[in-house]
């Protein structure tokens, strides 16, 4: 059995994929936890109502008295639809064919989020956390007849985090914790030509670039801290430093001549700039029945600027290999939740977020070939069709006794749309101009709790 074949094995229990666009800013991931669906993750690093609280904060196993595990799974389920114009040109101001209104429709696949926890206290100050998670996540994938799969076709970015982590709390009032993340990273990054591509038969088809089986173990850390504020109120903070995994692959073309030299399985390597966040949170209960949790999450988008991979088999000219250029921006994600009591063995959740995209405004003027066209082309993309999300949430806890307990969650997200101009001279000069016209997202979650 080939090493890819046994690595995606080992792991396919614990990867999780889900489409950037529709989920959160760039392809940053927030699906931790479903009782945190509920809440629209508002403070999802302070409430600590199970061990998922160690996806956010590893101070989060000091608020449990007994072994305590967790695991659940989201299903997600976006919709984004992209409609526009392509035109192919044979020189600057001198267009060969437009096609009009070009539709592509779901284009972000459906994906199962899993995730799973361990609390451990060792003693009445010190105790341990496991957590095993995503919290990274990219797909889109075009159908092979789409006319600018030249720019967009298939991009794919899979995670799974493992994090061992420790607390200390000071008399039940004030707790630290620290974690090492071992991040798993596995990507893909296809172009090619439509399998209709009229101008020139011979090619369609044909991929023009692909990078295939890119993977890298990184190794980062989380800090964090609760304070107790009151015996009704909890304050949370926790920093989540930045990984940069070195994704080693295979870079195949298919098409000669190209601007690029005939690849066959040549190595490359494509460094991710993955962002550090900063999370607080803030949970206070009112009285028996009702509690309040705010929440707001920072993520440094800045120094995702590019995708490049530098392949030693191309010589100076593909050292570094655009891929393409992004720079994103940082912002925030803001939550409000309300969580209400009814009786000891039933907690209900209603939430709201408004989640700031990554993906920057307006046009990226230092493209040379675009400049050369004439033509205005933006930063946001098709294959990373990022924009402003609003989240409603609901869901729920039951009790079954004070051993187990069973989540639920279920939320709708919604985007505004956005304006997308690309532009490629590969392998005909090819320009899309419109934007996306949908994108939503539903998402479902359970998940069961044991404490022994």
């Amino acid at each position: 059995m080939k090493k890819t074949i046994l690595r995606r094995a080992a792991l396919a229990a614990a990867i999780s994929t889900t489409s950037s666009g529709a989920m959160a800013a760039g392809f940053y991931l927030n699906e931790t936890s479903i009782s945190g669906l509920g809440r629209a993750f508002a403070a999802e690093n302070t409430v600590g109502d199970n061990a998922a609280i160690l996806a956010r904060n590893p101070a989060g196993s000091a608020l449990f008295d007994t072994i305590t595990l967790s695991g659940g799974v989201i299903y997600v389920n976006p919709e984004i639809d992209a409609e526009g114009d392509v035109t192919y040109f044979a020189a600057p101001d001198t267009p060969i064919a437009t096609l009009s209104d070009q539709k592509a429709t779901d284009y972000a696949p459906t994906a199962w989020v899993p995730n799973a926890y361990l609390a451990v206290p060792f003693n009445e100050n010190w105790s341990f956390g496991l957590a095993m998670y995503s919290n990274y996540g990219l797909e889109t994938d075009f159908d092979s007849d789409w006319p600018v799969t030249t720019i967009a076709d298939k991009t794919e970015l899979l995670t799974v985090n493992i994090a061992p982590s420790v607390a200390y709390d000071f008399n039940d009032q004030f707790s630290i914790g620290f974690a090492v993340n071992f991040l798993y990273a596995d990507a893909t990054l296809k172009t090619m030509v439509p399998t209709n591509f009229g101008l020139n038969p011979t090619v369609a088809g044909a991929d023009i670039l692909s990078y295939d089986d890119a993977d890298d173990w990184e190794v980062s850390w989380t800090i964090g801290a609760l304070w107790n504020i009151t015996d009704r109120t909890r304050f949370g903070i926790s920093y989540h430093a930045e990984l940069d995994p070195e994704l080693e692959g295979d870079v195949n073309s298919d098409l000669v001549p190209l601007p690029l030299s005939p690849f066959n399985d040549a190595k490359g390597k494509v460094t991710l700039d993955l962002p550090d966040t900063l999370e607080l949170g803030l949970y206070h209960r009112f009285n028996e029945n009702w509690g309040l949790a705010l929440g707001a999450l920072w993520t440094d988008w800045d120094d995702f600027e590019r995708l490049e991979a530098f392949i030693p088999a191309g010589g100076e000219g593909f050292n570094p290999l655009l891929f393409k250029e992004e720079n994103f921006q940082s912002g925030w994600r803001y939550s409000i939740a309300g969580e209400y009591y009814p009786c000891e063995e039933v907690t209900l959740r209603i939430g709201y977020a408004y989640d700031e995209g990554a993906a920057r405004d307006g046009f990226n003027t230092g493209d040379a070939a675009a400049n050369a066209y004439g033509l205005p082309i933006t930063w946001r993309t098709l294959s990373i069709p990022d924009t402003d999300r609003n989240w409603v949430t609901i869901g729920g806890t039951y009790k079954f006794n004070n051993q187990l307990s069973i989540d639920g969650g279920l939320a709708y997200l919604w985007g505004d749309d956005e304006t997308i101009q690309e532009f490629t001279t590969v392998p005909a000069p090819t320009y899309f101009d419109g934007g996306t016209t949908n994108i939503e997202a539903w998402l479902a979650g359970v998940s069961l709790n044991y404490a022994f």
